[in-house]
């Protein structure tokens, strides 16, 4: 039970200490993230900055510091987590550790699939504001906050904690382990204006530049792990201990979580690594009522160059010995050895995104429809793996539909990317000059609380000039 309470300890540490994506845009969450044809204002930097050039309907847009959190894991259900981890009642009526039963072991191995992903993150655009003019085009300026870990781990890590070195013999491999983590503040200028092009029946075009100045205060990642290792029984009492400590892990930066730290967190600490980055879009109105958008955003990499360490497996073991003195010597071997380094780059999460949205109250289909009905869809692609991105493809359809006007319900649907399948809903209260929007990207969380693995929330605010 020690071996267990350590890996769930460190897994929050890095959750609530330390995710490129869109999850302070407010609206696009609440439409599972569908926002690359409807981002407009200062939802759109770091999007399409083309759309930046659109009319929103107001010259200025201010954010005030919108917010979006997600965690999720796949290592165990809330469910599980509360029968088995929160522990039991004690004799004199506190809490005990639950002491787990062979069967207990068993029930919560059969839920793990055999490597476990374990996702948080949090992103703040801490300022944006854009401009607007017709002839000049749109203007933008942010501040982005992004920070998030992401952890898969081999099964043979819990079947290790729960049962040890067996004395019948026991194998255990650790392939597919990986654990990163990052933060990193993005200084965004943007700019987008509709093209003097005339294409056939092609409404508009418009096109946009976005250049970034990134700085980093930390990251870790993983750049392999191929380590395992099994004892095997010779004699009377007597083990043979084989395996390969075989992994190399990076970091750089702040250094909050070693116990010889002397740092403290601080919201403006100073840049252990910089970088720059571009993004670039398209959008066009093709026909009435019906836009699409291309993006290519986060084309860059960062330089880390403060506070950098490697840390690299101990290699082959091969012991001979009783029990308690192999389990010393493995734990040895597995801690590594760590040592200082040159600078290292990390590309930013590079992303495509090709999107399209419908109003479909310009449609004969939807005209009997009361209110006003938005129809969205997105195809995303990573481009690498880095800071978090994911190359597996997304597809998500995102609908906002206003029977009153300053009321949105908005909901979404997606697949693919990091996660499970998702189903999103948002709100809000807009006005022409102010608007308030919350959102979850998974609602299914309210109908299954005992069995959800992912929980998500945005909230923020907007002025209008």
């Amino acid at each position: 039970m020690r071996h267990i309470h350590l890996i769930l300890a460190t897994v929050i540490i890095f959750h609530f200490n330390l995710f490129a994506g869109d999850r302070s845009n407010i609206r696009g969450m609440g439409m599972a993230r569908t926002i690359n044809a409807v981002s407009q204002g200062t939802d759109a930097i770091a999007v399409n900055p083309s759309n930046l050039g659109i009319y929103d309907g107001s010259a200025v847009t201010i954010s005030l510091m919108p917010i979006g959190v997600m965690a999720r894991t796949e290592l165990f259900s809330l469910d599980v987590y509360k029968r088995y981890f929160t522990g039991v009642p004690g004799p004199d009526g506190n809490r005990v550790a639950k002491t787990l039963t062979e069967e207990d072991k068993n029930a919560i191995l059969s839920e793990m699939p055999e490597n476990p992903r374990t996702r948080a993150g949090v992103e703040i655009m801490l300022f944006g504001i854009t401009f607007r003019h017709p002839v000049v085009g749109g203007i933008g300026f942010a501040v982005i906050e992004r920070a998030g870990t992401f952890i898969t781990m081999s099964k043979n890590f819990f079947e290790c904690a729960f049962y040890g070195l067996d004395s019948l013999g026991s194998e255990y491999k650790f392939d597919g382990t990986d654990f990163s983590a990052f933060w990193y503040r993005e200084y965004n200028l943007s700019y987008g204006r509709k093209l003097p092009l005339r294409i056939g029946s092609v409404k508009d075009v418009y096109a946009g530049l976005g250049l970034k100045l990134i700085h980093g205060f930390g990251v870790f990642k993983t750049d392999r792990q191929n380590s395992y290792f099994g004892n095997y029984p010779v004699g009377v009492n007597q083990y043979i201990l084989k395996g390969n400590s075989d992994f190399i892990t990076k970091r750089a930066g702040i250094d909050l979580l070693s116990q010889d730290s002397s740092e403290s967190f601080t919201l403006f600490p100073k840049p252990a690594g910089t970088g720059f980055g571009i993004d670039l879009g398209v959008s066009s109105q093709v026909i009435n009522g019906l836009r699409v958008a291309l993006s290519f955003t986060d084309i860059g990499s960062i330089t880390w160059k403060n506070n950098l360490y490697e840390n690299v497996g101990g290699g082959y073991i091969e012991v001979t010995g009783v029990m308690d003195e192999m389990k010393d010597t493995l734990e040895t071997v597995l801690k590594g050895k760590k040592h200082k380094i040159g600078s290292f780059k990390t590309s930013l999460p590079t992303v495509l995104r090709l999107g399209m949205a419908m109003d479909a109250k310009q449609f004969a289909f939807f005209k009997t429809i009361p209110g006003k009905l938005l129809i969205a869809f997105d195809y995303i692609q990573g481009l690498n793996k880095s800071l978090g991105n994911s190359t597996i493809p997304r597809f998500s359809l995102g609908v906002e539909y206003r029977v009153i006007r300053f009321v949105p319900i908005r909901t979404g649907l997606a697949i693919g990317g990091a996660d499970m399948v998702r189903w999103a809903f948002g709100t809000g209260f807009n006005t022409p000059y102010f608007c308030l929007d919350i959102a979850t990207e998974h609602f299914g969380m309210i109908f299954m609380p005992r069995s959800f693995q992912m929980v998500s929330f945005a909230i923020g605010m907007k002025v209008r000039i």
